[in-house]
């Protein structure tokens, strides 16, 4: 789509907006009581979290001592493993999850740190490809990912629910349900299509690209999935659906 129609779009929506907010304006019923909203909103919740009752949990802003240490003993460590960012850990959870399914997940905000060493590749031209030993480059991710427990991170989860959803209303999504975004990340990701190996790739600039535009079109979740190899990401889809199976509600 050219720019042009891209404006002339924007501002179609944006004469519909302002006809729709002076209608509803001078037409429509007063705004629900409190109470109401409240319960419309409960009502929209998929996956609700049981409360859980226990210690009180430390403001937002100064929770990042209580949730690294329970992060660590998670994955079986005396101390935060250096490959989590240690600031922030409530609100960079939140953001890296609301990101996954979209087209990038923002550096400030990711809560793991990036493999060292560039992406492996082998052969060039049309022949360009992932290379095998590219998912070496993940293994300390899988060794924490195969240490950690699904109900014992689910708990974990629900102990800490409160702080994540107020992180969560802090992105910008008042009044929504974080469980149902975290429920709904985890089916965009176990969606990601199973490709076989090597996957092909272009290099037009500094960044790899997937030469399949399928595959370069889906979201940076899904990208990360198929470049870590399909036996890492069969891994991750295992813990996923037993995470979603421990945090969400039966159909």
């Amino acid at each position: 789509m050219d720019r042009r129609r891209q404006l002339v779009i924007a501002a179609a929506v944006a004469l519909v907006g302002a006809a729709a907010y002076y209608y509803w304006d001078t037409q429509a019923p007063s705004a629900p009581a409190p109470e109401q909203a409240a319960a419309s909103a409960a009502a929209r919740i998929q996956h609700p979290l049981a409360p859980v009752n226990g210690a009180p949990l430390p403001p937002l802003a100064e929770s990042d001592a209580a949730l690294g240490a329970a992060l660590a003993a998670l994955v079986r460590s005396a101390t935060l493993p250096e490959l989590f960012y240690p600031d922030r850990l409530a609100r960079r959870w939140v953001a890296t999850i609301d990101n996954l399914p979209r087209e990038q997940v923002a550096v400030e905000v990711r809560a793991l740190r990036a493999p060292g060493g560039p992406l492996a590749t082998r052969g060039e031209d049309e022949a360009l490809a992932i290379a095998a030993d590219n998912s070496l480059r993940y293994a300390r991710y899988l060794t924490l990912l195969a240490a950690i427990d699904p109900g014992e991170a689910a708990a974990l989860y629900r102990r800490f629910y409160p702080l994540l959803q107020e992180a969560y209303e802090g992105l910008g999504y008042p009044g929504q349900y974080f469980n149902d975004r975290v429920v709904a990340v985890i089916d965009h990701l176990l969606a990601t299509p199973d490709v076989a190996e090597p996957i092909r790739l272009v290099h037009p600039s500094v960044m790899y690209r997937f030469a399949e535009p399928k595959l370069e079109s889906l979201s940076a979740g899904q990208k990360a999935l198929l470049r870590i190899g399909r036996e890492n990401a069969a891994a991750v889809k295992t813990k996923l659906r037993a995470l979603r199976a421990e945090i969400s509600s039966p159909p």
